[in-house]
Parts: C-alpha cells; structure tokens; sequence
C-alpha cells in the first residue's frame, strides 16, 4: 500500500516537472525572442544613428575616443566612448570639453537622420564651442561642413578668434557677417 502511494506521488511529481518544463521552454524561447526582437529594433533605429553619432565624435575628438558604445544590460542605460586601445569612458569620466563634442555628436547624427526625411531647414547654431580650443574649433566646424552639404548652416559668435579657423574649414565658402561695433 505505501508503496503504491509512493509511485502515485512520484507520477505527480513527474507530471508537475513535465509541466514545468514545458512552461520553462516556452517562458525561455518567448524572452529569447523578445530580446532578439529588441536587438534588431535597436540596430534599425538607434544604429544608423549611432554609428553616425560614432564617426562625427571619432572627429571631433581627433581619435582619441574611437566609437560610442550604448550598454544595453545597464538599468539605466549607459552611453561611452570607447578609446583606441579599447578602454570605455563614460560621460561623467568625460571631461566639459569632450561632453560638448558628445552632445554635439548626437545633435548633428540625429539632425542629419532627420534630414533624410524631411524639407531641411537652417541649422543655426549659436556659440556652439565656447569650451572649445582652436583645434576642437576646428574639428566642429569640419563637423559643421560636413552638415552644410545637406542644410545651411549658420554660425553666430562673438569670439573674433574662431574666423580663421573657420576660414581654415570653408575657404571661400564662408561667408562672414560682423554686426555693428
């Protein structure tokens, strides 16, 4: 008698365990497919744009960050650029400067995404490298040249400095307006 009970109770737990494993491979394969789902989301709309982000900050940056890479297993998700050797930087270890190439980086990706799509309009941009050296100055106007073949790109500063280095990027195509003294 106890020994039939003791089988009885042992083709429950299988059952039960057949059950489970059933529930397990469909909760397994489902989440396996949403992820799968999300990742291809993610490269057909965040990875034209940042793989674009990624170039104009190589640029900006003279190299010296190579690529942004987005962290998609942290809650929140996390933004870095990545150095040549590999290394990854994220923007708190970023210094002003490098933060306002990388902002300056997604502006200009999404814009000229946006661009594809739409009537373009003027990108006007007002002291734009205020925390910029002559080089960065001259690495965001080439970024500026590079969205000036897609939209007119006007550039309003009070800095006298930043003329011949924008000189240097358009040549004649500059056009420089100085306001009343």
């Amino acid at each position: 008698d106890d020994a039939a009970r003791a089988e009885a109770r042992r083709q429950a737990a299988l059952a039960r365990m057949g059950n489970a494993v059933v529930r397990f491979v469909r909760v397994h394969t489902a989440a396996r497919l949403l992820r799968w789902s999300i990742e291809r989301f993610r490269e057909s709309k965040q990875g034209p744009m940042l793989a674009r982000a990624s170039d104009i900050f190589r640029g900006l940056t003279a190299g010296a960050l190579q690529r942004l890479v987005v962290d998609y297993d942290s809650t929140p998700l996390t933004l870095s650029g990545q150095r040549p050797g590999g290394a990854l930087v994220g923007v708190d270890g970023l210094s002003e400067g490098t933060r306002d190439q990388l902002y300056l980086a997604l502006r200009l990706a999404a814009l000229e995404l946006h661009l594809e799509q739409t009537t373009p309009l003027p990108f006007i941009a007002d002291d734009l490298f205020i925390n910029y050296d002559d080089a960065r100055a001259e690495a965001g106007f080439a970024a500026l040249a590079t969205l000036a073949g897609l939209t007119q790109v006007i550039f309003l500063s009070h800095h006298e400095h930043l003329v011949p280095v924008a000189r240097s990027v358009f040549g004649a195509g500059l056009n420089v307006v100085k306001l009343g003294d």
